[in-house]
């Protein structure tokens, strides 16, 4: 039997005691939930510290706008060469994107029709050039009179035409220097006598063509700086077409760039124009406007005066820029103007700034 109950209080003992323990640890925990102050609510954070906001001064200084546009890029000049018969292709020398220089060959055909006109007007050329250069000397020594000279001058000026011509039917050759930007030519093709087959471009400058509408073109003069958004490459508004399209009733613009990597013959781009340059206005972000509030649901602004009180200002706005927004009039250079917590504002209400005109914690 003592054995007996020595065990049993082995076994009860811990539980005991874990209990009590319990007991005294949920004590400790009610007396100290009995003593901790009440939160305190919003309106009282408020009162004693101020509603948050973030605020800037007002600046003064230049305001620009630009506007965005999309245009086709092409070259400052461009020439397509055109099968002009019907002959087979054998060469094409060049491909898309070769430099080429004014002359350089770039498409070589073959047709048994072209051919001999060119070998007829080779002949021509020859017998045309070997006359004058007999009858060169009868001239000079005044024996030849100067009728016959002059016809037979004209009669190898016409046989060098009529070989040209033979030849560049033949042999297409690139209108002048640049690069090309379009290539429908493939060797073993029979194009039709009109076919576009080359099309060579001068990229030493690049035109970005716009189509805008009247109100937008209204906005535009020729010499506006242009840019290309995001980029280094600067341009400039060349051209304004006078009158609209009968169709479209869009407006032509031409702006004109430097050659650029930024921009690629042939594409579709975003460019900017700047509308707008004002000198020295004073202007804010546009977050700190703020509408029907003020007299009569002017526009306003909410300012912290030196007291770190709020007050609304009625504000006139102007353009609004990349920058910044133009005040004409309710605000000056270095007022501090809300721009983050003003739906939590009223008059007089007392502001703690989290972000000061300096951008530093207060």
């Amino acid at each position: 039997m003592p054995n007996h109950r020595l065990l049993r209080t082995r076994v009860w003992l811990p539980s005991l005691l874990a209990i009590g323990f319990v007991a005294l640890v949920i004590v400790r925990v009610l007396a100290a939930s009995s003593e901790q102050e009440p939160e305190p609510t919003i309106d009282q954070i408020r009162a004693e510290h101020g509603v948050p906001v973030r605020v800037v001064e007002a600046t003064a200084g230049p305001l620009e706008v630009w506007r965005s546009f999309s245009g086709t890029v092409s070259g400052v000049r461009e020439g397509v060469v055109r099968a002009r018969s019907d002959a087979q292709i054998v060469e094409v020398p060049v491909a898309l994107g070769s430099r080429v220089r004014r002359g350089d060959l770039l498409v070589r055909l073959s047709g048994e029709a072209e051919e001999a006109r060119l070998r007829q007007a080779t002949v021509n050329e020859r017998q045309a050039r070997g006359r004058v250069q007999r009858l060169r000397g009868l001239f000079e020594a005044g024996a030849l009179s100067e009728q016959d000279w002059e016809d037979a001058s004209s009669a190898l000026e016409l046989a060098e035409a009529e070989r040209a011509a033979a030849r560049d039917a033949l042999e297409l050759i690139s209108p002048l220097d640049g690069a090309v930007t379009e290539l429908q030519a493939r060797e073993g093709g029979i194009p039709s006598s009109g076919d576009p087959l080359v099309r060579v471009a001068d990229l030493s400058r690049l035109v970005v063509r716009l189509q805008v509408s009247a109100g937008e073109a209204a906005e535009l003069s020729a010499g506006d700086p242009a840019r290309v958004p995001g980029g280094t490459a600067n341009g400039v508004v060349r051209r304004i077409s006078l009158q609209a399209d009968p169709l479209t009733r869009l407006v032509d613009v031409e702006l004109e760039f430097p050659g650029t990597r930024e921009l690629i013959a042939g594409t579709l781009a975003t460019v900017e124009v700047r509308t707008v340059e004002l000198e020295d206005v004073v202007q804010v972000p546009e977050g700190a406007i703020v509408s029907g509030i003020g007299t009569g649901g002017a526009t306003t602004a909410w300012v912290v005066d030196e007291g770190g009180r709020a007050t609304v200002r009625d504000v006139q706005v102007g353009v609004a820029g990349d920058e910044g927004v133009e005040i004409a009039a309710g605000l000056a250079a270095g007022d501090r103007v809300v721009v983050e917590g003003a739906s939590l504002l009223e008059e007089g209400a007392r502001v703690q700034i989290l972000n000061g005109a300096e951008g530093e914690e207060r």
